[in-house]
């Protein structure tokens, strides 16, 4: 008899607490698969799990209700960016984009002139809360993201 499939996944968040403190959140899940499920199925099943209790652990449970009201989760700020959230955001471009995290933020610049996929680029990075800033040059330039975006 073989071995069942094992699928695992890490996500983690890490958020400012002030000038000086930061806070860490990684967790981790594995589990086997059964014989006839799809293994990207079972890393979509885990990432839903992960995702949603990282949400939990950074803004609190959802708040107790009585009755037929919907429960909420309590005001706080959104969280962050991550570097991960950026590059999974931009997936699809990053064979032609060059990542950087900085203190603030992220700057995203592409490796080759990016002809009509810029304006796609543009817009994901948009999306994000980033904008084109034009370098010394006028060929240059790269998106910048504040990390306070989310």
């Amino acid at each position: 008899m073989s071995q069942p499939t094992r699928v695992s996944m890490s996500l983690g968040s890490t958020t400012r607490l002030n000038e000086f403190d930061f806070s860490k959140i990684s967790l981790s899940l594995e589990r086997d698969l059964a014989a006839t499920e799809n293994p990207l199925d079972g890393f979509r099943g885990i990432h839903a799990l992960l995702s949603k209790a990282l949400v939990e652990l950074q803004v609190g449970p959802k708040t107790q209700q009585t009755g037929n009201a919907t429960p909420t989760l309590p005001a706080s700020k959104p969280a962050a960016l991550t570097v991960e959230t950026v590059r999974e955001r931009l997936a699809k471009w990053l064979p032609d984009l060059e990542i950087l995290d900085g203190f603030d933020g992220f700057a995203v610049k592409p490796k080759r002139f990016l002809g009509e996929v810029w304006s796609e680029v543009n817009e994901a990075v948009r999306a994000l809360g980033g904008k084109w800033v034009k370098d010394n040059t006028p060929k240059d330039g790269s998106w910048r993201i504040p990390k306070g975006n989310a």
